[in-house]
């Protein structure tokens, strides 16, 4: 898959908020592992926005809910002779631990993150308009000049108690990723159009293109159907045009 580039849309709000939570995580895993004073403002930012789907939404009952709808579905199919049962069971089993560790994790997601003093000031600082410099914050100036190692320590330290959330939502979107094969297709003119069936409803749609074709899918997608147009942009200061080369691609509706 080096070849291609994937593009995902999905097809419910949930999803949209699992998906956006899984970019937070991995650019915090980047920033911290670099651990610059340049780095760390992104980590301290990821931070922040987790806080923020945190106390503003019950993401946990969010993710419970589709933790244990995946697992019910799942235990449906290990009674299907032609499955491999290792395999599946091995997932049973960690799905099952997840949901129990989030039903016993009381109160709200990173309680003691939010209560972090230099993470409050600093969040909002945020709202005025360009960076926090020295004199806007002077303990946030003195705390990324203290050693490395420091900082990464208090970074993983805040970030802790998100690790349940972390490993929840990856493994719910590795599941349904994961849950079906890519199909080969071919988009006559730039364009590609498909009914989705009723009866198996698609959460995500993943589309692969070819680096090489220099063009990228633009998906519209409803209840019923999707429809996905192919653009091309040499340029970012024009508008994006109409691929009108037949598009080779690789489609996954993934649902479970």
């Amino acid at each position: 898959m080096t070849d291609y580039l994937a593009f995902e849309q999905p097809l419910n709000e949930r999803l949209r908020t699992f998906l956006r939570i899984e970019s937070l995580f991995n650019q915090f895993a980047f920033h911290v592992k670099h651990g610059s004073s340049w780095d760390n403002p992104v980590a301290i930012g990821v931070i922040t926005d987790i806080l923020s789907f945190t106390t503003r939404s019950d993401i946990k009952l969010e993710v419970l809910k589709e933790l244990e709808r995946q697992h019910a579905r799942l235990e449906r199919l290990s009674r299907r002779p032609q499955i491999d049962q290792a395999q599946l069971s091995s997932l049973l089993q960690n799905q099952s631990s997840l949901i129990k560790e989030l039903h016993s994790n009381t109160g709200q997601l990173g309680q003691s993150t939010q209560n972090v003093e230099l993470l409050s000031a600093i969040k909002q600082k945020n709202s005025v308009p360009g960076p926090i410099c020295d004199f806007d914050l002077p303990a946030y100036h003195f705390w990324l000049n203290r050693p490395e190692s420091v900082r990464r320590e208090h970074l993983l330290q805040w970030m802790e108690p998100f690790n349940i959330l972390e490993k929840s939502v990856r493994m719910i979107l590795d599941v349904l990723r994961n849950s079906t094969h890519d199909s080969e297709e071919t988009a006559a003119k730039g364009f590609f159009q498909r009914t989705i069936d009723t009866n198996h409803a698609v959460q995500l749609l993943r589309i692969s293109v070819l680096k090489q074709d220099n063009c990228y899918p633009e998906i519209s997608a409803g209840k019923h159907r999707f429809s996905v147009r192919f653009l091309t942009n040499q340029n970012p200061s024009v508008r994006p045009e109409q691929y009108t080369e037949d598009v080779s691609f690789r489609l996954r509706m993934c649902n479970v």
